[in-house]
């Protein structure tokens, strides 16, 4: 009996097709860090305390073109997050036993995008009200509705992170190195994330060290697109021999 399980597992794993690689993981992981150099000097500001409505008043006006232009950038190279986790999905759905989380991941992150787009064209909807001399409640409530929905932006990468990592651990494809700090970076992600968003602390732009998992984030979504890279089919054909 035992026998005849080992030899099921062995033939299932003989099934198992080899993970095939790409190029959209990494140009996606590429494209959507190009926010660090390229958007964040528009966004990079801090706003005033809500408490000092006159001065958060004055900030949104004066910031109201960076604040477009953020949110004019987010809807481009945010999109970078959806390529880099269409990318991983692509290589992972070939392995039948994590192509739900597969799913998962990619569901995830494009309701990361979603709602991180959202929450700079709220950001830049206070931003043209303020410059308009609308009224400074209606600044308020846009500045509250853009922080709120952002809170639910890390959440979302982090699940997007531990689902992925997950599957790279049952695929056994994928270097351990890889999946398993991955997937515990995630799950802190998860935890750290949510906890910061219940006490309404931003979990980049705050002081707690609890956002760090984001570095982390960034390194492991690169190293998996270099991963993927280099199993792209054809990348390494042989060159023809000369006569």
């Amino acid at each position: 009996m035992q026998a005849s399980c080992r030899s099921a597992n062995i033939l299932l794993m003989a099934e198992a097709p080899p993970v095939v690689g790409n190029r959209l993981a990494l140009a996606g992981a590429i494209w959507y860090l190009l926010e660090i150099p390229i958007l964040f000097p528009f966004v990079s500001a801090t706003s005033p305390p809500i408490a000092k409505t006159a001065d958060l008043v004055a900030y949104y006006s004066a910031q109201k073109t960076n604040l477009l232009i953020g949110a004019a950038g987010a809807s481009v190279v945010l999109l970078g997050r959806i390529a880099f986790s269409a990318g991983a999905r692509g290589s992972l759905k070939r392995t039948a036993g994590v192509r739900a989380l597969a799913d998962l991941a990619l569901g995830a992150m494009v309701l990361s995008v979603v709602f991180e787009v959202a929450m700079t064209a709220l950001y830049a909807a206070a931003g043209r009200m303020a410059g308009g001399g609308g009224d400074p409640a209606g600044i308020v409530a846009l500045h509250y509705a853009a922080d709120t929905v952002g809170f639910a932006v890390f959440p979302a990468i982090a699940v997007a992170m531990a689902a992925t990592s997950l599957a790279q651990i049952i695929s056994g494809q994928f270097p351990r190195w890889l999946g398993w700090p991955g997937l515990v970076v995630g799950v802190f992600g998860i935890a750290s994330s949510t906890f910061l968003s219940a006490m309404a602390q931003n979990v980049v732009g705050g002081s707690s060290p609890l956002g760090s998992w984001m570095l982390g984030f960034w390194i492991w979504m690169v190293a998996t697109g270099v991963v993927l890279f280099r199993r792209t089919p054809g990348r390494h054909s042989a060159q023809p021999e000369s006569a």
